[in-house]
């Protein structure tokens, strides 16, 4: 009987290993982050990112399974509400979504994390990351249950991640929508007729177009709620490469929508392998009243689905809680953070920390949903949070 042949381990840590493995890496057809010219776009280009840190499966020399990740000094967010605590930098794994590749069973997982919680007994980090696995995953089975309960994450926190699949819709997309949703588009569409004299979404996906949508984008951002809490789109150096290498790559999608010249709305994603992956959509509240950002958004998805509703799948909202994204989805799942720590002061400090105040953050969002004053709050926030811009 010829003996089973053992599964190795070999962790990749430069561009020149990882190389080696782009043939069986394309063959899993990632996802756009874990796509390996973006991935290691972002190793390159990111100032906390370090290094690659690649953990390989192989059965005799043959690829399996992988993870895709990388080594960045960064804080790890503690939040209550919007308010992040200060934290020190920690050394963390990061395997970015979508970033666990070929075949992920039940086994191969257990091997791959085992991996990661060496490399992090060993000091090459303080923490791990897997960003977002779906909870079904048998990753998060092994993170949650193969660390010793002072590394392991006690604080996971679901959340959906919100799709429209095109293969569910009928002849036309507006048609797939509620009869009431159909009636609000009708209306806004026709307000904005009245009211203007020009109406126009312009769609930006050349390399040069990225000054030309930075600019109208900011214009918008600016005044958003997003930038007064710090998040959406900035038009720094980096987002400037990201959007050039998604052009060049024949990804990038950008829309803006104009009334009488003037930018009002816009939608940043990438289009790839027939997804339409949403990063960033901001609206300038001056034009509220007409609600600008939802007609850009199905103005869009009528266009994508209405060019080709065969080479455009779905459209990717991404993870977290919004109106927009469960009322224009037809499907999701839900995915969670999951943190491994290391086994010394540090890493097992913060996981206490990082514990302690979740549960007190998650009591205090539990008390206020039942009463309905969380979305009392948030849109209070988010109001005070654009009248600061």
């Amino acid at each position: 009987m010829t003996p089973a042949i053992q599964p190795r381990i070999r962790i990749l840590r430069n561009r020149e290993e990882i190389e080696e493995l782009r043939e069986f890496w394309d063959s899993c057809c990632p996802g756009r982050d874990a796509d390996l010219d973006f991935f290691l776009f972002i190793v390159d280009r990111y100032p906390e990112a370090k290094r690659p840190h690649v953990v390989v499966l192989y059965d005799g020399d043959a690829p399996k399974a992988l993870l895709a990740g990388r080594l960045d000094v960064t804080e790890l967010p503690i939040r209550v509400g919007y308010f992040a605590l200060p934290v020190p930098k920690l050394r963390i794994l990061q395997f970015v979504h979508g970033g666990w590749l070929g075949d992920i069973s039940e086994l191969n997982a257990r091997h791959l994390i085992s991996s990661v919680i060496e490399s992090l007994a060993a000091g090459e980090a303080d923490a791990a990351m897997l960003h977002y696995p779906n909870l079904s995953s048998p990753l998060v089975r092994g993170a949650m249950h193969l660390p010793g309960r002072l590394c392991s994450d006690h604080l996971l926190r679901p959340q959906a991640h919100w799709i429209h699949d095109f293969s569910r819709a009928g002849p036309t997309f507006l048609g797939s929508l509620s009869q009431n949703a159909r009636y609000q588009q009708r209306k806004r569409a026709r307000r904005l007729r009245e009211d203007f004299d020009e109406c126009e979404v312009l769609c930006f996906a050349a390399r040069e177009d990225v000054e030309c949508l930075m600019r109208d984008a900011e214009s918008v951002a600016k005044k958003s709620y997003q930038r007064g809490l710090g998040t959406g789109f900035f038009p720094t150096s980096i987002m400037r490469a990201r959007l050039e290498f998604e052009a060049c790559a024949g990804w990038l999608r950008g829309y803006v929508l104009y009334l009488d010249k003037h930018p009002c709305a816009f939608w940043i994603g990438s289009l790839r392998n027939g997804v339409f992956l949403s990063d960033y959509l901001a609206f300038d509240p001056d034009y509220a009243r007409y609600v600008p950002g939802t007609y850009l958004m199905l103005k869009v998805m009528e266009g994508l689905y209405e060019t080709d509703p065969d080479a455009v799948k779905r459209v990717d909202f991404g993870i977290g809680d919004a109106i927009y994204k469960e009322r224009f989805s037809n499907a999701h799942w839900h995915e969670s953070l999951v943190y491994i720590f290391a086994p010394n002061l540090k890493g097992m400090g913060v996981n206490a920390l990082r514990s302690a105040v979740g549960l007190l953050d998650g009591s205090v969002r539990s008390f206020m949903g039942t009463t309905q004053m969380l979305g009392t709050l948030k849109k209070t926030w988010r109001t005070r949070a654009t009248r600061r811009n």
